[in-house]
């Protein structure tokens, strides 16, 4: 078992510091755009009265997690985003737990969970409908892996509990840390907040209180050093501005004008997967937009269409619905980005009789969504769901006049994605609402009929008679 860490320094909030450059020197202060993070030695700790989280809002998985490795004798610290968000009084939608124990320590005293990760060992603790994601305290300011990598993990990690394990490539002395060194690494004080569940205390290591009471985006240390490790960290840092209503400080903003053109060097499922993020997030006209004015679109996803005015309203008309709890998949979110441009195609595929030319269509179409997706590393079923979503439009651009047709179409595996996106043309008035109010009422007529169906063939089914069986012969 890893010894306890030792305390560290800390960073806090100091706005009557001397600013002169001696006195910052002398004092091993950071300038931190107008006010001054000076370290001392010990952490800022907030004891349970002093703070608004509470157990009741914590995740009964998250709990478990927590009180075994504690009762286990390890320290156990709920961190990142949930503690963030606990203490703004929000509901996080996942909780982290960060741990002095090692991987192999974690995967031993929870038989739900799987080792994940290639760079760094991370531990998914499974419950129903939920995971829960226990590290390692680590100190390496390496940018974490994307889902794609944990996934690439799972064959190397089952192989490594059935034989032993290959020497690391590195020493763990080099990659594992204390608290403060994990505080440290993070990417905004915000998110550096620990959650001890020993003694119900907030620690401080790098100033995130004082930053969460102004509701400040501040980087743990030189904006450009930390977006020049992780260029996502931009992304996350507008993302935060519009979801929590927060101001980002003035080093940090003038860092993401000049260091914005790095985030065409992140990996393209990162920048998927923080891209998906912000669209499902009920934020996503704000956050998107933010995102291009700062340059970061046409630098992370050069093949995505960018006409602020009409993707903004589809955005918008998103937002709305995941706030009423309408899940929305990724087909039917990048399919939206696409549908300007796709009626465009519609209109210049069109001859003077006002046929559709299908052929031209649908290869003009696959050239304006196949460099997206090479680019984004979309899977090809993601691809089709697209392609034959957005092509199904045409079909819809008048309300049905035949059960048939209704019935054909609803059948398909893409209609679920065409009759997102034929909702979201609507609000851009790229279908007229007549058309949108027609196909409404024949689906909900169909099933209805479906559900009459389906109760008829199960009172026959009940109501048929038992066959009786013939008696057994005995054998003489």
């Amino acid at each position: 078992m890893a010894e306890p860490a030792r305390p560290n320094r800390r960073l806090v909030i100091d706005p009557g510091a001397d600013s002169s450059d001696a006195s910052r020197e002398s004092r091993g202060q950071i300038d931190s755009g107008g006010e001054t993070a000076v370290e001392a030695l010990e952490p800022r700790i907030l004891e349970r009265p002093e703070h608004r989280l509470s157990r009741g809002d914590v995740s009964s998985e998250a709990l478990k997690v927590l009180y075994r490795l504690h009762r286990s004798g390890y320290q156990a610290y709920l961190v990142g985003g949930s503690v963030r968000d606990l203490l703004l009084g929000g509901r996080p939608k996942d909780f982290d737990v960060a741990t002095n124990a090692r991987p192999q320590e974690i995967r031993r005293l929870f038989r739900n969970s799987r080792i994940i990760g290639r760079r760094f060992r991370l531990v998914h603790v499974f419950f129903r409908g939920e995971i829960v994601e226990v590290a390692t305290f680590r100190a390496s300011p390496e940018p974490p892996e994307s889902p794609d990598d944990w996934e690439e993990a799972v064959e190397e990690a089952a192989e490594e509990e059935t034989a032993d394990p290959p020497p690391p490539p590195r020493r763990e002395e080099d990659v594992f840390g204390t608290p403060a060194e994990d505080a440290r690494r993070r990417d905004f004080t915000v998110n550096a907040l620990f959650y001890n569940i020993a003694d119900f205390s907030v620690i401080d290591f790098v100033g995130g209180i004082p930053d969460l009471q102004k509701r400040m985006i501040r980087t743990i240390g030189d904006p450009d050093v930390r977006f020049e490790e992780d260029p996502v960290r931009m992304m996350r840092a507008l993302e935060y501005q519009v979801r929590l209503g927060f101001e980002i400080d003035r080093r940090t903003t003038e860092a993401i004008a000049r260091q914005h053109p790095l985030i065409a060097d992140a990996s393209a499922p990162r920048l998927t997967y923080e891209l998906l993020e912000g669209l499902r997030s009920g934020s996503a006209a704000g956050i998107f937009q933010a995102w291009r004015k700062a340059g970061l679109i046409e630098h992370a996803f050069p093949d995505l269409p960018n006409h602020s005015s009409e993707i903004t309203k589809i955005l918008e008309t998103v937002d709305r619905e995941i706030a009423s709890g309408r899940p929305y998949p990724t087909p039917s979110l990048l399919g939206g980005l696409f549908l300007a441009n796709f009626f465009t195609l519609v209109k210049e595929t069109t001859g003077d009789n006002g046929r559709i030319d299908n052929v031209a269509l649908l290869g003009r179409l696959h050239d304006l969504i196949e460099p997206a997706g090479a680019s984004m590393h979309l899977p090809n079923q993601t691809l089709h769901l697209i392609q034959q979503g957005l092509f199904t439009l045409t079909k819809m651009q008048k309300a049905p006049e035949r059960g048939r047709q209704v019935l054909k179409l609803a059948r398909q595996d893409y209609f679920p994605v065409a009759w997102d996106l034929h909702r979201l043309a609507t609000t851009l008035g790229l279908v007229s609402a007549e058309a949108h109010a027609g196909w409404k009422r024949a689906l909900e007529r169909m099933s209805k009929e479906n559900q009459v169906e389906r109760s008829k063939k199960g009172t026959e089914e009940g109501r048929r008679p038992r066959r009786r069986r013939r008696p057994r012969r005995r054998s003489r």
